[in-house]
C-alpha cells in the first residue's frame, strides 16, 4: 500500500510539473493542431459548410490570366464565363504582361483567345483549316493547375458558342458557307466521299433553323446528347514559360531549396542552445576574463554560424546537381547571393532565437515552435503557389519564403540578377531586425 502511495505521488508530481510548463504544453497540443490545420487546409480541407463548397483555393480561387485579342462575343462570352466561375480569380491584360507574369511565377497559367477566334470556332467544326487555336502559357511548375484549365475550357468555349453564335440566324450563315465551300469542291471535282451525306445534314439543319424563332434554340429542354465522335471547336497549344535554357520545371530544385534551409535553421538551432549551455557552465565568465567584447563575440558567432550555414547548403546544392541534374539556370551571382543572405538570415535567427529564450529548455521549445512556422509558411514543405491567397501575402513577411523565392527564381527558373536584387533586400532586412533583437537581449552574465 505504501508503494502504491508513493507511485501515486511521483506521477502527481510528474503531472503538475509538466502542466506547470507551458512551453510543454504548447509543444504537445499547440503546435500539432496548428500543423494539422495548416496541411489540412492545404490538401482538400476546406470540405462544406452550409451545403456550399469553398472555392478552390481559399479567397477567390485559382489565379488564372486572359488576353482576349478577339474581343467578339464568344470571346468576351469566355472571359465572362471564368470571371462568374468561383474556382478561379481572373485577370485581364495583354500578352506581353501575362507572359511576365507566368515566366516570374506570379501567375499559373494565362491564356490567349487570339483574333478571329469568335469568327472560327463555329465554322471550325466543318472545316479543320479554320479550327482555331488558344495558347496556353504555363509555369513548368504548375502542371496541375494548366490541365485543370484546359480541361475547362472546352465546357467554356461552347458555352459562349451556344450563348452567342449558335442562333438560328447565325447558324443559317454559317451552313450557307459550308454549302458553299461544298458545292466549289463538288465543281473542282475534290468533293470527298462523305460530302453528300454532310450536305444533306447540313440542308436539313437549315430547314430547321429557318423554322425556329430567333433565341428559340437556348430554351431547349432536351437531353439527346451529341456524336461521340463530334470535333472539338478549337485547339489548344501548351506553351512552358520560363527564361531557363529547358523551359522545364525542376521539382528537386525547390525541394533542396526548402529542405537545405528547413534544415541549416534546426542545426543552429541546436548550436544555439549549446551557448546557452556554455553560459550556464560558466563559459561566459572567463570569456568575459579576456580582452574580449561583446560585439566582437556576437559578430564571431554570427560569422561562424554563417559559414556553417553556408556550407551546408552549397553541399546539398552541390549533391543536387551532381545526382538530380539541378542547374544554375538564371544569375550566378545572384544564386551565390541568395546563398550568402539566406545563411546569414539564418545565423543571425539563432541568435535571435537562443537572446529571447533564455534557457536551453525555453530556447529549445520556442525555436522548434518558430522554426515550424517558418518552414511551413514560407513555402520550404510545400510551394506557395498552393496556399490560399491571404496566406501567400502572410508568407511574404517571413524570411523563409524570400530564401525559397530566390534561389527557385535563379535555378529552374533561370531568372537574371535583378530577380535576386527583391529576395537579396528582403533576407539582408530580416538579418538586422534578428541581429537587433540579439543584441538588445541576449544576456553577457550567467546570472
Amino acid at each position: 500500500m505504501n508503494r502504491l502511495t508513493q507511485l501515486r505521488a511521483l506521477i502527481r508530481l510528474d503531472l503538475r510539473l509538466f502542466l506547470s510548463d507551458r512551453r510543454a504544453l504548447i509543444m504537445l497540443f499547440v503546435v500539432p493542431i496548428g500543423i494539422a490545420s495548416f496541411m489540412g487546409s492545404l490538401f482538400g480541407g476546406s470540405g462544406t459548410k452550409n451545403g456550399k463548397s469553398g472555392a478552390a483555393g481559399g479567397g477567390g480561387g485559382m489565379d488564372l490570366v486572359l488576353v482576349d485579342e478577339d474581343d467578339s462575343a464568344v470571346s468576351r462570352g469566355v472571359v465572362q464565363s471564368f470571371a462568374s466561375d468561383a474556382n478561379f480569380h481572373v485577370q485581364v491584360t495583354n500578352s506581353t504582361v501575362a507572359k511576365d507574369w507566368v515566366m516570374t511565377g506570379k501567375r499559373p497559367v494565362a491564356v490567349l483567345l487570339p483574333k478571329g477566334f469568335g469568327a472560327d470556332v463555329l465554322p471550325g467544326l466543318f472545316d479543320s483549316k479554320r479550327t482555331p487555336e488558344l495558347t496556353v502559357w504555363h509555369d513548368p511548375g504548375r502542371s496541375m493547375e494548366r490541365a485543370m484549365v484546359e480541361g475547362i475550357l472546352v465546357p467554356k468555349v461552347i458555352q459562349s458558342v451556344v450563348a452567342n453564335a449558335v442562333n438560328p440566324e447565325l447558324g443559317r450563315e454559317q451552313i450557307r458557307k459550308g454549302l458553299a465551300r461544298l458545292d466549289a469542291r463538288a465543281a473542282a471535282g475534290t468533293n470527298a466521299s462523305g460530302d453528300k451525306l454532310l450536305r444533306e445534314l447540313m440542308t436539313r439543319a437549315d430547314d430547321f433553323l429557318a423554322s425556329r424563332p430567333a433565341g428559340s434554340l437556348l430554351q431547349s429542354s432536351g437531353t439527346n446528347s451529341g456524336p461521340a465522335s463530334l470535333p472539338l471547336p478549337f485547339k489548344t497549344q501548351s506553351v512552358p514559360l520560363t527564361k531557363s535554357r529547358g523551359g522545364e520545371y525542376n521539382g528537386y530544385a525547390h525541394s533542396f531549396a526548402g529542405m537545405g534551409i528547413q534544415f541549416v535553421l534546426m542545426s543552429l538551432l541546436d548550436m544555439s542552445i549549446g551557448l546557452l549551455r556554455d553560459r550556464e557552465a560558466g563559459m561566459f565568465r572567463r570569456l568575459r576574463s579576456a580582452p574580449l567584447t561583446r560585439a566582437t563575440w556576437m559578430l564571431g558567432k554570427v560569422g561562424s554560424f554563417t559559414l556553417i550555414s553556408l556550407g551546408s547548403l552549397v553541399g546539398c546544392f552541390a549533391f543536387a546537381m551532381a545526382v538530380f541534374g539541378v542547374r544554375i539556370e538564371g544569375s550566378i551571382a545572384g544564386f551565390v547571393g541568395c546563398l550568402i543572405c539566406v545563411s546569414l538570415m539564418a545565423a543571425c535567427l539563432a541568435l535571435a532565437i537562443a537572446a529571447v529564450g533564455g534557457t536551453p529548455a525555453g530556447t529549445r521549445g520556442a525555436g522548434i515552435a518558430v522554426l515550424l512556422l517558418l518552414v511551413m509558411i514560407g513555402g520550404a514543405w510545400v510551394p506557395t503557389f498552393v496556399f490560399p491567397r491571404w496566406l501567400q501575402s502572410v508568407s511574404l513577411m517571413t524570411p523563409t519564403r524570400w530564401g525559397v523565392d530566390g534561389l527557385d527564381a535563379m535555378t529552374w527558373r533561370g531568372l537574371g540578377f535583378d530577380a535576386a536584387l527583391a529576395p537579396i533586400g528582403a533576407l539582408l532586412g530580416f538579418s538586422v531586425l534578428l541581429a537587433g533583437i540579439a543584441w538588445l537581449r541576449f544576456r553577457w552574465d550567467d546570472e
